[in-house]
């Protein structure tokens, strides 16, 4: 008992380092992102930006000097123009917080793809597109759902298709679940415990735990990226160790009662080890389906 106490003390301090490290170097995490894919776009020159909402904040153009001058014109005079009231573009007039947007876009197949990102980028925000014609490409407003995500503009209707974000949610749940059974399962008979006898406790329980971390740790992921995910994600984890070891103490049958906590902790640290080298392949997958 005493061993068991001394360990969870040690897991303790050392999730607290990890999380005071995590604050120091939370910079190198994935910033706001958000790519603009076009069906069927222009086969004449455009500019496409993104548009926000202004209040009584100061900002500028987050395009150079030279990368102004080396705009046209007489096109970029027709965007101004387009411009409805009460709405800005982010990159051409600014935004309060730095961020960075690709006007002209890059050809991608048969689409064409801008990508805007950095912290400024608006949560709030709609597409405008103007042609060099004077053809214009207004959307709706639409929010941002996750840190990094994109969205499909069909030029063509004029329609945008925005991926659901609760998609990738439950994607990421099914793949972790499945995960997570089958490693804390292969567990469960090498500690001795016969699968027929015990499978509903255990797969019960796994399922209430992967709930509660798909509503912390990948909803986190998902909307504020892997360095908060792995803060929240330490707590999280903890309170799944007691719980699972509890539970299982509880209603597993066929070992002892030490076994049975034995194979609590065990289990949920081998996972939270997986867990951790495996949230950022877990948080690219997220965003592939953003």
């Amino acid at each position: 008992m005493k061993e068991q106490k001394r360990g969870l003390i040690s897991l303790v301090i050392l999730s607290l380092l990890f999380c005071a490290l995590s604050v120091v170097f939370a910079d190198i995490g994935p910033k706001d992102q958000l790519t603009v894919r076009l069906d069927n776009p222009p086969d004449e020159p455009y500019y496409l930006d993104l548009l926000w909402q202004p209040g009584e904040e100061t900002y500028s153009s987050e395009l150079s000097q030279e990368e102004l001058a080396s705009l046209d014109p007489e096109l970029l005079a027709e965007f101004e123009r387009a411009v409805p009231e009460g709405w800005a573009p982010a990159t051409l007039g600014g935004v309060p917080l730095p961020m960075w947007g690709d006007l002209v876009g890059q050809q991608q197949g048969d689409q064409r793809r801008h990508i805007f990102g950095y912290v400024g980028l608006p949560e709030t925000c709609r597409i405008l597109l103007v042609t060099e014609s004077g053809k214009v490409i207004l959307t709706e407003p639409f929010t941002r759902r996750a840190l990094q995500s994109s969205v499909t503009l069909d030029c063509a209707s004029g329609d945008l298709y925005q991926p659901p974000a609760a998609l990738a949610l439950g994607v990421v749940f099914l793949v972790t679940l499945t995960g997570t059974l089958l490693l804390e399962g292969v567990l469960l008979l090498l500690f001795g415990f016969p699968l027929r006898a015990n499978w509903k406790a255990f797969v019960l329980t796994n399922l209430i735990t992967q709930i509660g971390l798909a509503l912390t740790v990948q909803l986190t992921l998902l909307t504020a990226g892997t360095i908060n995910a792995h803060l929240i994600r330490i707590p999280a984890e903890l309170v799944i160790l007691v719980f699972e070891t509890l539970v299982y103490r509880r209603f597993l049958t066929g070992q002892s009662v030490r076994r049975r906590t034995a194979y609590g902790i065990c289990a949920n640290l081998v996972s939270w080890v997986a867990g951790f080298f495996l949230l950022g392949p877990l948080y690219d997958f997220m965003v592939s389906l953003c």
